[in-house]
């Protein structure tokens, strides 16, 4: 009776937002320093082990310290107060930096990726982490003085 078999259809499934690529430049687009070190933080190689994310981690906390005590030494200079009131001010941005970039999600554009979040909340927990601690040394600045 004739039934004949259908050969079999490849289906190919629709792929995830992670797995989408952003296209390539143009050949003839405008290659700018700021591109350059965009493709060059994206070539990166991230720490394969959690001793390498630790210590990346905790050269960027004292990267972030350093520019905190830098800004707090110089806001300390330009309004003529006692060091600690720096510490406190700087301290307190970074606070308020860190609350602000963390609750930005609910207005977070949709074609956002994962990773530009993720990047969002890490940032917005180390300016929260460096801002306490700045805040902690204008504690011991201030009980010492």
């Amino acid at each position: 009776m004739g039934y004949e078999r259908e050969p079999r259809r490849v289906r190919k499934l629709t792929p995830l937002e992670s797995e989408l690529r952003a296209p390539d430049l143009p050949p003839h687009a405008r290659v700018t320093s700021w591109s350059r070190f965009r493709t060059w933080r994206s070539r990166r190689r991230h720490p394969k082990t959690l001793l390498g994310a630790v210590g990346l981690g905790l050269l960027r906390l004292a990267i972030a310290g350093t520019l905190g005590t830098g800004f707090a030494l110089l806001l300390v200079r330009w309004l003529d107060r006692p060091t600690h009131v720096g510490f406190y001010l700087v301290g307190a941005a970074l606070l308020g930096v860190a609350f602000m970039s963390s609750a930005a999600d609910m207005g977070s554009p949709y074609y956002y990726d994962q990773a530009e979040r993720e990047y969002r909340v890490r940032g917005s927990f180390s300016y929260a982490h460096v801002g306490a601690i700045l805040i902690a040394a204008a504690v011991l600045l201030e009980i010492r003085s």
